[in-house]
């Protein structure tokens, strides 16, 4: 298509968009009211026209991103890949698993989505393999629902996820590469893989099997000598993001279980000094702070990556420029750190608003999910799930817009990266496997109940 007509199609077009994802936002917000308000109320609520609205979206973007220039058909494909993984997903868990949140699901394939469609306009090569993670990613969130639904012994494996969670730290620490400045990546075959990532799924099992039990401050050092071990293995390996995630988790996660607010208050002391020191030894961490309190002091160095993510957040406006229009090879890393900029430049301020009430509505149902679980491990369990996506979500959010200073955590399920994904669809697969247990005794509750009403009903006939 010529560039003039493209142009005028793309503009046209970005309403189009913009309500879509406005309309997915809305539908969940409602069912997550809902759902807040009905105590009685199930995770396994209809949908209604939600997943067909959602491939509406990924086809008409897909479509709109194939006519930039000469008919591009492998993009064409690229969009019947997408809608029809998302589909076989979607479709193939909800069957399997009676009592599954399918809003919940829903949410993060959106944001799967959205994540491909941004991909697809900056190099299409990353986000053909970005649909392959997105189905590792679903394998990973099955074995992970059916590892929480039926392996009641989890916390048996504390002492075997301990040793190797130290070990994959440490592995990296010898044999790992560096990459933007932090020495945390494996290479494997043709993929860099980042062991932090999964030691984080680690972390949440560790802590959730130790702290649903009372135990003194002496019988959970253990733990704690863990969870300081993997903190200060990351920091070697100057991930501080990482270490972040590790600390915000062991500290919400703690307090929660126990309100012992002096273990809080002294760890949050030692991370403050370790951050400190960090910032003293750490040559990229003082860069970093210096972008973030004024990126227009030294616009063309240090401050180059916020200045351009925020030129690029402010010239989208509210619906962005149009697919396939804006600048986003401008913006460095918009591929990984910085593709909230991206989005927001071509797709709108309002659609970014409405991912940031996404991941908003997916803490809150992963947080109702583990209020209501009858057990305290399962509690915990969907808990750290939900602070851990939660404060990456926040962190990278954060940082992208100058918030926070910027960390170089991925963004959940949007962001480029093959161990981001499979991790994230694993915590995910915690909070799925929490609701589908707390489904399944409410259904129990129910028939027991019903039994009770029908022999009642027997003994006033037999009178």
């Amino acid at each position: 298509m010529p560039a003039k007509e493209y142009e005028i199609l793309a503009l046209t077009m970005r309403y189009w968009f913009v309500l879509l994802i406005l309309y997915i936002f809305v539908r969940s917000l409602v069912s997550t009211v809902r759902y807040l308000s009905n105590v009685k109320a199930t995770a396994e609520e209809s949908t209604g026209n939600i997943p067909f609205v959602l491939v509406l979206f990924a086809l008409t973007a897909f479509v709109l991103l194939s006519l930039n220039g000469k008919l591009d058909v492998l993009t064409l494909l690229m969009g019947i890949l997408v809608c029809s993984t998302f589909l076989f997903q979607y479709l193939l868990l909800c069957y399997l698993f009676g009592g599954i949140d399918r809003y919940l699901l829903l949410m993060v394939d959106t944001l799967c989505i959205v994540g491909f469609i941004m991909l697809q306009r900056l190099q299409p090569a990353l986000a053909f393999r970005q649909v392959e993670w997105f189905g590792l990613g679903s394998i990973f969130l099955l074995l992970t629902i059916l590892y929480v639904k039926f392996f009641k012994h989890w916390d048996k494996l504390n002492y075997p996820l301990m040793i190797i969670g130290l070990g994959v730290l440490i592995l990296t620490l010898a044999i790992g590469k560096e990459i933007g400045g932090a020495k945390n990546w494996i290479q494997i075959w043709k993929y860099n893989v980042q062991p932090s990532e999964f030691v984080k799924i680690i972390l949440v099992f560790v802590l959730s099997a130790d702290l649903k039990t009372n135990k003194n401050r002496l019988r959970r050092l253990p733990v704690l000598l863990f969870t300081a071990s993997v903190i200060l293995l990351v920091v070697l390996q100057k991930d501080l993001g990482a270490a972040f995630l590790y600390f915000c988790l062991f500290v919400f996660l703690y307090y929660i279980a126990t309100s012992d607010w002096l273990i809080a208050a002294g760890a949050s002391f030692l991370a403050s000094l370790g951050a400190f020191i960090s910032y003293h030894l750490f040559g990229h961490v003082r860069t970093r702070i210096a972008a973030w309190r004024n990126p227009w002091a030294d616009v063309e160095n240090k401050g180059y990556q916020i200045a351009q993510s925020l030129i690029a957040i402010a010239s989208g406006g509210w619906v962005g420029l149009g697919l396939g229009l804006g600048s986003p090879y401008v913006i460095p890393a918009s591929k990984t750190d910085f593709i909230f900029a991206a989005i927001c430049e071509e797709m709108g301020i309002l659609t970014g608003v409405s991912i940031i009430g996404l991941y908003l509505l997916i803490m809150v149902r992963g947080a109702v999910i583990a209020l209501r679980a009858k057990k305290p491990g399962d509690t915990l369990l969907a808990m750290g799930a939900t602070i851990s996506l939660a404060i990456q979500s926040f962190t990278i959010i954060g940082g992208v817009v100058k918030l926070i200073p910027l960390t170089g955590v991925t963004m959940p399920f949007v962001s480029y990266g093959g161990s981001s994904m499979l991790v994230s669809f694993g915590l995910l697969g915690i909070m799925q496997g929490i609701a589908i247990k707390n489904n399944q005794k409410k259904q129990d509750k129910d028939a027991q109940q019903h039994g009770e009403e029908d022999e009642r009903y027997d003994e006033q006939e037999e009178d």
